[in-house]
């Protein structure tokens, strides 16, 4: 005897209800995803626009360093001409506007950190806002004291002194950068780019006004820049090539717009252009005589102008980003809106699809759920069902199986970007021209290797060399010439030196290496080794220039001398290599006990 069961018409009620609820709940998540979606909308835009208020803070602290260094290396009234006096009075003036817009900006900033949201945070955030104010006021302090001072008594030290107090307010802004930058990304990934590219021009504009102020001391004095300054303008003008290099990659492999890309060409034209001239002339006479024929509020006049390029495309590059995010929350609006409609439609259509459920769209999607959970597991290529006839159940399954296809192409995409992460990563720890670690990778290996030293009770030898008479290299055959000479001393210390020791290039014709369980004696004997084999290396210039033969400069360092810090070790090794160049050059000196 059969057992009773539900009539058909019964069973597919019963389906009928079932599969409106099913359709109402997932509508209800689509209309929270766009809920959503329209909230990470509003919160993207109101942390770019936060973003904006403080990277604006920090240019405007920078933008007050040129008015700042222009007081500062002015004359003393009572010796200066009317000319002179009109020209001051008009910087002095400058840097009024300029503290007025800073003052403004600091505003600007504590009130975007009082919108933010969170209770808890407020407190902690604001007390810093506060102390950066009593920081730049403390700064200015000292900026108005030494300028008040006459002219003779403004000493190089404390210029730099002063200079550098204005200069170390802005990375006390990072943190709160980087947590506008991070919010605006964490609401929407796509702003990524756009944000970081902000920062990495506002960085880069910040760079840039520290180069400028690296300036004023010299300028200040009419008088030869030294080597600390210089080592300091050189590590500033590192920062800027790498700023630079990193901004182009990201606007070279992004989906940059066409106002983006014109902005980052007015950049190189202005800023890597003219800007770049001045400072190589500046430079230039710094290196020299020091006659500059410019003051230090000339120069920032010349200077800070080339500068507005920075600013305009990070500009460019914040207003795009609040473009999508206006054009994000109009999206998800507008979606909104079209589920509300889409949800009566699909509901009046429930009833004429019951019939079709079983035969061409039930069985079939039992069949395709099997599949798409196998690929769900990591199958990319399983059992799809045939289509009985040609209707929409089966441009479903050619679309789970154009699907299946896509997952195989995007495995094979997700591997060659994890390739091309690796190639990036390398080259952001090796020196592009020749090849050997750069000054990164060199800290990021040496640290370890001497607390290991230190750990073990092993002895490390540092080693600095320099190339002798370089410029007059790159003076003479040109910098294609200079470069393969430095390719030829690199393969030369690469071909030299030992398993396990750390070869690098610390910038320009300068190289270092670390040598590994070495005592004093055996590494300067490594040392002459590596000096006599590039004296005597033949070095081919190409097109019509003679071969060429250099010579190197080398000081030498170790820890049972000079302990195990590696600051220490590089500059007891460099006081040594240039004892090596004041004795004529071509030598290997060990630094003093």
């Amino acid at each position: 005897m059969r057992r009773n069961s539900p009539s058909l018409h019964t069973w597919f009620r019963v389906i009928a209800v079932g599969l409106v609820l099913v359709v109402l709940l997932g509508v209800s998540r689509f209309v929270f995803d766009e809920w959503r979606q329209l909230q990470r909308a509003d919160q993207a835009l109101a942390a770019v626009q936060r973003l904006r208020v403080a990277l604006m803070l920090a240019e405007m602290v920078s933008r007050e360093r040129g008015p700042t260094n222009g007081v500062l290396g002015a004359s003393d009234p009572a010796r200066a001409t009317p000319e002179v006096l009109a020209a001051q009075a008009a910087v002095r003036e400058r840097l009024g506007q300029a503290r007025t817009r800073t003052d403004a900006a600091v505003d600007a900033f504590q009130a975007a950190l009082a919108a933010d949201g969170g209770e808890a945070m407020l407190p902690r955030e604001l007390r810093q806002a506060q102390a950066f104010r009593s920081a730049l006021q403390l700064a200015r302090a000292e900026v108005d004291r030494l300028a008040g001072l006459p002219h003779a008594q403004r000493s190089a030290e404390g210029i730099r002194q002063v200079v550098q107090g204005m200069v170390d307010l802005v990375p006390t802004l990072s943190p709160t950068i980087s947590q506008f930058a991070n919010a605006a990304q964490l609401a929407d990934p796509s702003l990524s780019a756009l944000v970081w590219g902000a920062r990495l021009s506002a960085e880069l504009r910040e760079y840039a006004g520290l180069q400028g102020s690296l300036f004023t001391p010299g300028l200040t004095r009419q008088q030869p820049f030294s080597r600390a300054e210089l080592a300091a303008i050189h590590v500033v003008r590192g920062r800027i090539e790498a700023l630079r290099q990193l901004l182009t990659l990201r606007i070279g492999y992004g989906e940059s717009s066409g106002r983006i890309v014109q902005a980052y060409v007015e950049v190189e034209r202005h800023y890597f252009g003219s800007a770049a001239q001045l400072l190589r002339s500046v430079l230039a006479a710094g290196e020299a005589d020091g006659r500059y024929g410019l003051t230090p509020a000339e120069f920032a006049a010349r200077y800070v102008p080339d500068m507005d390029a920075i600013v305009h495309l990070r500009d460019v590059m914040l207003d795009e980003a609040a473009l999508r995010s206006v054009g994000l929350r109009q999206q998800s609006r507008e979606s909104l809106a079209w589920m509300v409609a889409l949800t009566s439609t699909m509901l009046a259509l429930v009833a004429g699809m019951i019939y079709l459920t079983r035969r061409r769209i039930i069985l079939p999607l039992s069949q395709m759920a099997r599949a798409l959970r196998a690929m769900g597991e990591g199958e990319l290529a399983p059992e799809l069902p045939r289509p009985r006839v040609n209707d929409e159940m089966a441009a479903v399954i050619g679309g789970i199986a154009a699907l299946q296809q896509q997952s195989q192409a995007r495995a094979e995409l997700e591997r060659e970007r994890d390739k091309l992460i690796d190639s990036l990563r390398e080259q952001s720890i090796t020196d592009f021209l020749t090849g050997l670690p750069n000054r990164r990778a060199f800290f990021a290996g040496a640290d370890p290797e001497l607390a290991r030293a230190q750990r073990h009770g092993f002895n490390l030898v540092v080693l600095l060399m320099d190339v002798d008479h370089f410029k007059s290299v790159n003076d003479s055959a040109g910098h294609a010439a200079g470069d393969r000479a430095l390719v030829a001393v690199a393969t030369r210390l690469r071909h030299t030196m030992r398993q396990g020791d750390l070869a690098a290039r610390l910038g320009g014709e300068e190289f270092v290496v670390l040598l590994s369980h070495c005592g004093l004696e055996d590494g300067r004997l490594f040392a002459e080794r590596l000096r006599e084999a590039i004296a005597a290396q033949v070095i081919d210039l190409g097109g019509a220039h003679a071969p060429l033969r250099l010579t190197v400069s080398i000081g030498l360092a170790d820890t049972q001398s000079h302990g195990h810090d590696l600051a220490t070790l590089l500059s007891r090794a460099d006081d040594a290599m240039y004892e090596a160049k004041r004795a004529g050059r071509n030598q290997t000196m060990v630094a003093a006990a």
